[in-house]
């Protein structure tokens, strides 16, 4: 009788460790956090290690925060352009009071660029100061100290602002030039053809990075990628995401 009551009870315990384990293994499943959702699958952590990734800054301006107040004013007996959170597109120009590096804006921007070498990513990052960045606060940082420039705060709508004011704007990475603010849609594997055949729709802005010339850019794309460093094109697929880019220093 003890003997029987003493397997029961074994039993039970490998039971309830058993739901215990799956409980714990199904809280390392992490969702991809795309502008998607609904389309796209459960991966493990062991799979992308960096699960950033498939958020980007999609509507970071929209996020109810204390510190994330933009006012802008816009003279209203003229049509203004807004950007895709509502907000009017003013257009910027290099602060005259600021001197370019070598009499050259572009290397002013890169220099500013890289002194935020290594500072730690945050998505939807205070954009009041500069201790954190996500991808489109690190490059509204860079063109306000280095020329002055208070660019939109998230990437669609500075995407919008180049597609407004650029002179030169393009959808081939090959027009790429240093400086040029380069725009690119959702993470969605490593893979190549992950990317292929995508609907418009899933095509949509997530990530901005600057330029820096021979294939190389200047980014904040997650936390496990180290904040803001320099990378190749061919990274996370970047080259296969890419949407379009432009300068708005001419």
């Amino acid at each position: 009788m003890v003997r029987k009551l003493w397997i029961q009870v074994l039993t039970l315990g490998l039971s309830c460790s058993f739901i215990l384990i799956s409980a714990c293994s199904s809280n390392n499943e992490i969702r991809p956090r795309s502008v998607n959702d609904h389309k796209t699958k459960m991966v493990t952590e062991e799979q992308t290690n960096d699960p950033d990734l498939y958020f980007g800054d999609l509507g970071v301006e929209q996020r109810p925060n204390s510190h994330h107040i933009r006012n802008l004013t816009a003279d209203p007996s003229k049509k203004v352009l807004l950007d895709p959170n509502g907000f009017p597109l003013i257009k910027q120009h290099p602060n005259p009071s600021i001197e370019p590096n070598h009499k050259n804006y572009v290397e002013s921007l890169i220099k500013s660029a890289e002194s935020f070498i290594g500072t730690p990513y945050v998505y939807g990052s205070d954009r009041t100061e500069p201790s954190t960045f996500d991808c489109s606060d690190y490059t509204r940082w860079v063109f306000m100290t280095s020329l002055g420039m208070d660019l939109p705060w998230d990437s669609r709508s500075q995407a919008a602002y180049v597609n407004a004011f650029s002179k030169k704007k393009y959808t081939s990475l090959k027009e790429a030039q240093r400086g040029d603010l380069l725009f690119f849609s959702s993470y969605r594997g490593d893979n190549a053809s992950d990317y292929a055949n995508l609907e418009p729709s899933e095509k949509t802005i997530t990530h901005v990075a600057i330029y820096m010339g021979n294939g190389k850019i200047i980014h904040s794309p997650s936390k496990n990628s180290g904040g803001v460093h320099i990378g190749e094109l061919t990274w996370r697929q970047l080259n296969n995401r890419f949407i379009s880019g432009g300068n708005i220093l001419d």
